[in-house]
């Protein structure tokens, strides 16, 4: 299985690293043509989808990061301890017992 996989991904990788790197980062047109060449505001742009793409994936990581420290510490793993039940009967008591003082 390991070797079946590995012969299909090899020419798979060499594909993708022998394109172009204009090809691999198109975007749309409307960003590739609002801005101008040297403009600061094509670094503030860019900058501002990165920030947009990375907070998601930050917030996924810390819930799964804080997932993975609970269940170490074994705060999510503990479970209470099994009582066996028997199978014959408790006697129930008759009544209210008198204590004296």
């Amino acid at each position: 299985m390991h070797t079946r996989l590995s012969r299909l991904l090899a020419p798979l990788l060499a594909l993708l690293a022998t394109r172009p790197g204009g090809a691999l980062a198109q975007g749309c047109a409307m960003c590739g043509s609002s801005f101008a060449e040297n403009d600061p505001t094509t670094r503030a742009f860019s900058a501002s989808v990165l920030f947009l793409l990375v907070a998601p994936y930050a917030i996924f990581c810390a819930a799964a990061g804080c997932i993975v420290v609970l269940y170490r510490r074994g705060m999510l793993g503990r479970r209470a301890p099994v009582i066996p039940l028997s199978s014959r009967h408790v006697p129930v008591p008759d009544g209210p017992k008198e204590v004296s003082p």
